[in-house]
């Protein structure tokens, strides 16, 4: 299987931490594409077909919980879908399932947290 098929969609707000972790995904032997807003990730999953999206809950035209229940109702479940939070409450976990999300991560992301979702392919 070729590094194509480990498609992910990497949403975040965060610029500079966006291109961080595209960059680690990158030289781990994924391949993905980053998106700035919810609007932008929902093109980004629809033209790329990603197996997996890591969205942080904070976005600024619309959250990442409804981002989550518009990604999950147009692709189903075979699109994982991991939430990226900064909050450390219960509430927005159960939240973010609640939308559809599959795995809650808290940032700041440690490497070894993100190794446990994406091993290095290479």
């Amino acid at each position: 299987m070729g590094t194509e098929d480990f498609r992910v969609v990497l949403v975040d707000d965060d610029v500079d931490a966006c291109q961080t972790l595209s960059e680690l995904l990158t030289i781990d032997g994924y391949s993905v594409r980053v998106a700035n807003t919810a609007q932008d990730a929902i093109t980004a999953v629809n033209e790329y077909q990603p197996v997996c999206a890591l969205l942080d809950l904070g976005l600024p035209d619309f959250d990442g919980c409804e981002l989550s229940k518009r990604l999950r109702a147009a692709h189903g479940s075979d699109l994982v879908l991991i939430a990226l939070t900064g909050r450390a409450g219960e509430a927005e976990h159960n939240e973010a399932m609640a939308a559809g999300v599959d795995h809650v991560l808290r940032k700041p992301l440690s490497l070894e947290n993100l190794r446990r979702f994406f091993p290095p392919l290479n």
